[in-house]
């Protein structure tokens, strides 16, 4: 054999080896290509739209991260696990073996169309504008309107409002969102437009307008009823039969308990309904035949549900209550409890008058404007004759004293 015989065989050897190589090379630098078209979907489907959806409906309640940084950061994280998922690959400028170009259009076409959607359907399906909650704040001093449309511009338009002759113009923009959809909101101070308890013949109208379109709905009354309108007053005495207290006596008026009522005027003679957003300030005195003043209760003053006064260190119970909330009483404590009457009395020793005779507990409530007219006064008085009759127990100069409820003091 010729040397250029053996030359020429070692060159087709070499050139059947390359191709060899280069075969193996271009196939292990390919993704692999037998993938259902179904697992694409499905994959999309489960790592892709699901997430998505669910931060759509529950994203509002997370508020711990804002919505504008948790979408993106969610569709970064989706879009690296299908990637995964689906063996995409890398190209090999990126270190890796090379990258599946079908699936990769599939899975970019996918997110494009999840991305773009909400937008494209915002600017063609704007929803109807409609007028939503009201709600007020704890406090009751605000209110606030929400105004929905799905799709709505957040450019500021200009809101008419009215309640009742009272009118504002306020800005709205539909730039909020929450599980129903797009919203605008306005925040309205009640003091303003607030002129009178809310009664089925004085119901709140509220009438909000928007580029020719009116909206209307009647805002709760129990909210905007505010202005006191009965008040009552009661005694009620605590009896001892301790000899400390009563002597020879067989019993004896220990101290009273002093209670008041203020709310909304019912009928007949029923306690006044609970206001739990009325403010007012209430002066309780109980005065001895005329204007002798017996007991000068310290000054109540009620403000969200919460009455609070000066207990002079004990002397008038603990120096708050509640009130409004699920009742209108104000009981008036003192410094003795009686289990009878299940409450704390003011014991006789610390009235300044406690001769026997006629005694008037007088209530005034007071309220300023707007909740009232100025200096308004809302007032009960009730009448208790202090006697010492009969006689009891074996010995008959033995005696009792009483506590009654009489018509005047006359």
């Amino acid at each position: 054999m010729s040397n250029g015989g053996l030359l020429q065989k070692a060159m087709d050897q070499q050139d059947d080896t390359d191709g060899v190589e280069a075969t193996l090379i271009t196939a292990e630098s390919t993704p692999s290509e037998d993938m259902p078209i179904s697992k694409v979907l499905s994959t999309l489907a489960v790592f892709a739209l699901l997430p998505m959806v669910l931060l759509m409906w529950f994203g509002i309640y997370l508020d711990v991260i804002p919505l504008s940084i948790l979408y993106p950061l969610v569709t970064i994280i989706t879009l690296v696990v299908v990637w995964r998922q689906l063996d995409i690959g890398l190209p090999a400028s990126a270190g890796g073996t090379g990258v599946h170009a079908t699936r990769a259009v599939i899975v970019a076409g996918a997110y494009a169309v999840m991305l773009a959607s909400p937008l494209i359907l915002g600017n063609i399906l704007v929803g109807e504008m409609s007028l939503a909650e009201v709600e007020f704040s704890d406090d009751g001093s605000t209110m606030e309107i929400k105004i929905r449309q799905n799709g709505g511009s957040s450019t500021a338009v200009d809101a008419q409002i009215s309640i009742g002759d009272w009118s504002t113009v306020e800005p709205l923009s539909i730039n909020r969102e929450d599980g129903f959809g797009d919203y605008g909101s306005i925040t309205l101070t009640v003091s303003e437009f607030y002129q009178s308890n809310a009664l089925p013949s004085n119901p709140y109208l509220l009438t909000v307008t928007v580029e020719g379109l009116e909206m209307s709905t009647t805002l709760d009354s129990l909210k905007l009823s505010r202005t006191i309108t009965d008040v009552q007053s009661s005694t009620a005495a605590a009896f001892s039969t301790d000899d400390d207290d009563c002597g020879t006596k067989d019993s004896c008026v220990a101290g009273v308990v002093l209670t008041a009522w203020a709310g909304l005027d019912t009928l007949g003679d029923n306690p006044p309904a609970p206001m739990p957003l009325a403010e007012y300030t209430l002066q309780a005195t109980m005065y001895y035949s005329g204007s002798n003043v017996a007991i000068a209760y310290p000054e109540v003053t009620v403000v969200d549900t919460i009455a609070s006064w000066d207990s002079s260190g004990g002397q008038y119970g603990s120096g708050s209550a509640i009130v409004g909330d699920w009742g209108s009483e104000i009981s008036l404590e003192g410094s003795e409890s009686d289990v009878m009457l299940n409450a704390k009395y003011i014991p006789i020793s610390d009235w300044d008058e406690n001769d026997y005779g006629c005694y008037s507990f007088v209530v005034e409530v007071t309220q300023q404007a707007p909740w009232a007219s100025t200096d308004s006064v809302v007032s009960h008085t009730s009448h208790y004759e202090y006697a010492e009759e009969g006689a009891g127990g074996d010995n008959p100069n033995n005696t009792d004293e009483s506590w009654t409820k009489v018509t005047s003091c006359d």
